[in-house]
């Protein structure tokens, strides 16, 4: 003896995937996952970044000859071309994100200043970059290394 016989089981159905179908969509609302992908783009780089800060410790530490052996200098020149290029993509979603017209003024100012911040941060990678790059010797790259600092 099923209470809902016919039209009100199926009626019933209908109403509970109708709620939770709103709900669903409020989920996905693609502003939200801009924000949210933004935000995955910026751990990101804060990651990158902490690679960064863990080799130029990693050649404090070591000799010159080490330094040489595991190549170091190719490795930083590594990191930092990978870490710009995450920069890129944070930065290709921050303008994407500051182009939406369903984002807000405030969030707009947000996300350009967030723009200009890490557009001077690129611009610091690809300097470092190529600075390492042209080094002379294994010396003058380890100084290079040692001095690289992305701890803001």
């Amino acid at each position: 003896m099923n209470p809902l016989k016919g039209g009100a089981a199926m009626k019933q159905i209908i109403s509970v995937l109708l709620l939770t179908g709103g709900a669903w969509l409020g989920l996905f609302d693609p502003q939200s996952l801009r924000g949210q992908a933004c935000q995955d783009e910026e751990a990101m780089v804060v990651e990158y970044k902490k690679g960064i800060a863990e080799l130029v410790e990693t050649t404090r530490k070591e000799s010159l000859a080490n330094f040489e052996k595991t190549y170091r200098q190719k490795a930083g020149v590594t990191k930092l071309g990978l870490t710009a290029s995450m920069v890129d993509g944070l930065l290709d979603c921050l303008d994407k994100a500051s182009q939406d017209t369903s984002t807000s003024k405030d969030q707009v100012e947000a996300y350009k200043a967030k723009r200009e911040s890490y557009g001077k941060l690129k611009d610091k990678l690809k300097a470092d970059q190529k600075s390492l790059k042209a080094a002379e010797d294994s010396k003058a790259a380890k100084a290079l290394v040692e001095k690289l600092d992305y701890s803001k």
